[in-house]
């Protein structure tokens, strides 16, 4: 079981999916988090490429995992990481018991940079080559719309360069 979950964190600390071994069948995952259940069971949260859905998989039931070259964008904090040891959260008190998907809600709501937001995963900024302007955009891209420079004149600038990612 510990090389499994190896391979799981492995392939979500560098956003590539993982072909999992559950039960008899071979399901396409992105993997983000584990909790553990109020029984003591260990849960691992992912969403399954195949249904387009946010599932649950039990540690003990997996059969094997295999890392694909297939990368993602994170839809949800990625709370696994390759090389620290293992910190399993518990699910939720028991006064209240809140399903799988709403604790992933709340996990994208934190994240959310707000109602401008137009879509989820990463947002990459760019700055004008000629006046430093920052833009902050969610495709590829470096070329530039007509814009102004930070002094409020006209830009002739046209092309940017990247400058980093936020998740």
């Amino acid at each position: 079981m510990q090389a499994h979950l190896d391979v799981i964190r492995f392939g979500a600390a560098n956003r590539l999916c993982v072909d999992l071994l559950y039960q008899g069948s071979t399901r396409r995952i992105e993997p983000y988090s584990l909790r553990r259940t109020f029984e003591g069971n260990v849960i691992l949260h992912a969403h399954n490429r195949d249904k387009n859905a946010h599932r649950s998989y039990r540690l003990d039931r997996i059969q094997g995992a295999r890392v694909t070259n297939e990368s993602f964008i994170p839809r949800f904090a990625i709370e696994l990481t390759p090389s620290s040891p293992i910190s399993v959260a518990p699910t939720a008190s028991r006064a209240r018991v809140p399903s799988a998907r709403s604790l992933l809600a709340t996990t994208a709501a934190r994240r959310s940079p707000g109602p401008r937001s137009r879509s989820r995963g990463p947002t990459h900024v760019y700055a004008c080559n000629y006046c430093s302007k920052r833009f902050y955009r969610k495709t590829r891209t470096t070329r530039l719309n007509k814009h102004k420079d930070k002094t409020g004149y006209p830009c002739p600038g046209r092309s940017a360069y990247y400058i980093d990612t936020r998740y």
